[in-house]
Protein backbone atom coordinates (compact mmCIF):
# COMPACT_ATOMS: atom_id res chain seq x y z
CA UNK A 1 0.00 0.00 0.00
CA UNK A 2 1.60 3.59 -0.88
CA UNK A 3 2.80 5.89 1.87
CA UNK A 4 0.13 8.41 1.26
CA UNK A 5 -3.18 5.88 0.78
CA UNK A 6 -1.97 4.72 4.55
CA UNK A 7 -1.50 8.20 5.91
CA UNK A 8 -5.07 9.13 4.59
CA UNK A 9 -6.74 5.55 5.53
CA UNK A 10 -4.85 6.98 9.04
CA UNK A 11 -6.52 10.42 9.12
CA UNK A 12 -9.80 8.93 8.10
CA UNK A 13 -10.05 6.94 10.46
CA UNK A 14 -8.87 8.86 13.45
CA UNK A 15 -11.40 11.88 12.09
CA UNK A 16 -14.13 9.56 12.06
CA UNK A 17 -13.39 8.20 15.80
CA UNK A 18 -13.04 12.16 16.98
CA UNK A 19 -16.68 12.98 15.35
CA UNK A 20 -18.27 9.83 17.03
CA UNK A 21 -17.09 10.93 20.42
CA UNK A 22 -17.93 14.13 19.84
CA UNK A 23 -21.55 13.15 18.89
CA UNK A 24 -21.34 10.28 21.86
CA UNK A 25 -20.71 12.82 24.04
CA UNK A 26 -23.48 15.58 22.80
CA UNK A 27 -26.01 12.87 22.43
CA UNK A 28 -25.20 11.10 26.73
CA UNK A 29 -28.33 12.23 28.50
CA UNK A 30 -28.03 14.34 31.73
CA UNK A 31 -24.56 15.65 30.75
CA UNK A 32 -24.24 19.45 30.17
CA UNK A 33 -21.05 21.00 29.03
CA UNK A 34 -19.29 24.13 30.89
CA UNK A 35 -20.96 27.85 30.97
CA UNK A 36 -19.05 29.15 28.10
CA UNK A 37 -18.49 32.83 27.59
CA UNK A 38 -20.41 34.77 24.35
CA UNK A 39 -19.32 38.10 23.56
CA UNK A 40 -20.08 40.92 21.27
CA UNK A 41 -18.24 43.77 20.27
CA UNK A 42 -21.09 46.88 20.68
CA UNK A 43 -19.99 49.98 18.51
CA UNK A 44 -20.58 52.22 21.52
CA UNK A 45 -18.73 54.08 24.13
CA UNK A 46 -18.37 51.89 27.41
CA UNK A 47 -20.98 55.16 29.05
CA UNK A 48 -23.72 54.51 26.32
CA UNK A 49 -23.81 50.53 27.23
CA UNK A 50 -25.62 49.41 30.37
CA UNK A 51 -23.05 48.27 32.89
CA UNK A 52 -23.51 44.30 34.28
CA UNK A 53 -25.79 45.55 36.97
CA UNK A 54 -27.82 47.66 35.03
CA UNK A 55 -31.09 47.53 32.78
CA UNK A 56 -30.03 46.25 29.46
CA UNK A 57 -32.73 46.27 26.46
CA UNK A 58 -35.27 44.11 26.15
CA UNK A 59 -33.69 40.84 24.72
CA UNK A 60 -30.92 40.25 27.34
CA UNK A 61 -33.51 41.67 30.21
CA UNK A 62 -35.48 38.33 29.42
CA UNK A 63 -32.84 36.27 30.56
CA UNK A 64 -31.39 38.43 33.59
CA UNK A 65 -32.23 35.63 35.64
CA UNK A 66 -30.34 32.70 33.84
CA UNK A 67 -26.93 34.27 32.88
CA UNK A 68 -24.07 36.66 34.16
CA UNK A 69 -22.73 39.53 32.31
CA UNK A 70 -19.75 41.58 32.51
CA UNK A 71 -18.20 44.52 29.93
CA UNK A 72 -15.01 45.52 28.65
CA UNK A 73 -13.93 48.38 26.63
CA UNK A 74 -12.61 46.46 23.56
CA UNK A 75 -9.42 46.87 22.15
CA UNK A 76 -8.01 50.23 20.50
CA UNK A 77 -10.99 52.11 21.52
CA UNK A 78 -13.40 50.60 19.12
CA UNK A 79 -16.64 49.98 21.32
CA UNK A 80 -17.40 47.78 24.35
CA UNK A 81 -17.34 44.47 24.52
CA UNK A 82 -20.41 42.42 26.06
CA UNK A 83 -19.88 38.94 27.84
CA UNK A 84 -22.50 36.67 28.42
CA UNK A 85 -22.61 33.02 30.03
CA UNK A 86 -25.43 30.84 31.67
CA UNK A 87 -25.33 30.41 35.19
CA UNK A 88 -23.85 27.61 36.15
CA UNK A 89 -27.05 26.10 38.45
CA UNK A 90 -28.82 26.52 34.27
CA UNK A 91 -29.30 23.08 32.58
CA UNK A 92 -31.61 24.09 29.95
CA UNK A 93 -29.91 23.22 26.46
CA UNK A 94 -30.78 25.82 24.70
CA UNK A 95 -30.35 29.06 26.72
CA UNK A 96 -26.61 28.56 25.03
CA UNK A 97 -28.52 29.51 21.64
CA UNK A 98 -30.65 31.94 23.04
CA UNK A 99 -28.25 33.91 24.69
CA UNK A 100 -26.31 34.61 21.28
CA UNK A 101 -29.45 35.86 19.48
CA UNK A 102 -30.31 37.85 23.12
CA UNK A 103 -26.88 39.34 22.94
CA UNK A 104 -26.98 40.19 18.30
CA UNK A 105 -30.15 41.81 19.14
CA UNK A 106 -29.06 43.74 22.44
CA UNK A 107 -25.89 45.03 19.61
CA UNK A 108 -28.99 45.88 17.05
CA UNK A 109 -30.76 47.77 19.46
CA UNK A 110 -27.81 49.88 21.01
CA UNK A 111 -26.12 50.27 18.20
CA UNK A 112 -29.36 51.09 15.74
CA UNK A 113 -32.58 51.91 18.21
CA UNK A 114 -34.05 48.21 16.27
CA UNK A 115 -33.59 44.87 15.60
CA UNK A 116 -33.02 44.65 12.36
CA UNK A 117 -34.28 41.32 10.06
CA UNK A 118 -32.51 40.92 7.02
CA UNK A 119 -33.25 37.74 6.70
CA UNK A 120 -36.69 37.70 6.90
CA UNK A 121 -38.06 39.32 3.62
CA UNK A 122 -41.45 40.43 3.95
CA UNK A 123 -42.72 39.71 0.04
CA UNK A 124 -41.81 36.05 0.96
CA UNK A 125 -45.19 33.58 1.15
CA UNK A 126 -44.88 30.23 2.92
CA UNK A 127 -45.02 27.44 1.10
CA UNK A 128 -43.88 23.53 1.39
CA UNK A 129 -41.15 24.44 -0.93
CA UNK A 130 -39.59 27.16 1.10
CA UNK A 131 -40.13 25.23 4.21
CA UNK A 132 -36.07 23.77 4.61
CA UNK A 133 -35.18 27.66 4.16
CA UNK A 134 -37.04 29.04 6.87
CA UNK A 135 -36.25 26.28 9.42
CA UNK A 136 -32.61 27.11 8.18
CA UNK A 137 -32.98 30.96 9.42
CA UNK A 138 -34.40 30.51 12.27
CA UNK A 139 -31.73 27.91 13.41
CA UNK A 140 -28.94 30.89 12.38
CA UNK A 141 -30.37 33.27 14.34
CA UNK A 142 -29.28 31.44 17.76
CA UNK A 143 -26.06 30.10 16.04
CA UNK A 144 -23.47 31.16 13.99
CA UNK A 145 -21.43 34.51 13.50
CA UNK A 146 -22.63 36.89 16.32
Amino acid sequence: MPLWNRTTTVVAASATAGAAALVARRLRPGTTSPPRWHAVTIDRPASEVPGPAASWPAPLARLADDVELRTNPAPGDRGTEVYAQRRADRTDPTLDGRIRGALRETRMILETGEILLGDAPSTTRSTVTNLPLRLALRHARTGGRL
